[in-house]
């Protein structure tokens, strides 16, 4: 059974009582007996730190597939050069 924490109204002591959960009656204070009690809130024990502990650290993560252009062939176009004028004149010196 779960601890809660309560608190005496009339002499403020506080105490823990262990009681099963969806219980609405509050105990009497074991102090001074007083019938009106108040629960305290108090934060979890246990503490989560750190990766793997959420619904999204477990679950791997989808792989979207970006579809494959089409592989298109480009024609290397090549532009003849120029002649120099020195090749030129080298071509008309050896015929």
């Amino acid at each position: 059974m779960p601890t809660f924490d309560f608190s005496c109204e009339k002499c403020s002591h506080v105490f823990e009582i262990s009681r099963p959960f969806g219980k609405k009656v509050h105990p009497v204070c074991p102090s001074c007996g007083n019938k009106k009690t108040k629960k305290l809130i108090s934060p979890p024990l246990i503490h989560f730190k750190g990766s793997g502990f959420y619904k999204t650290d477990s679950v791997a993560k989808p792989v979207t597939k970006k579809p494959k252009k089409e592989e298109t062939k480009t024609e290397v176009k090549t532009e003849a050069k120029p002649e120099t004028k020195a090749a030129t004149e080298k071509k008309g010196n050896a015929v």
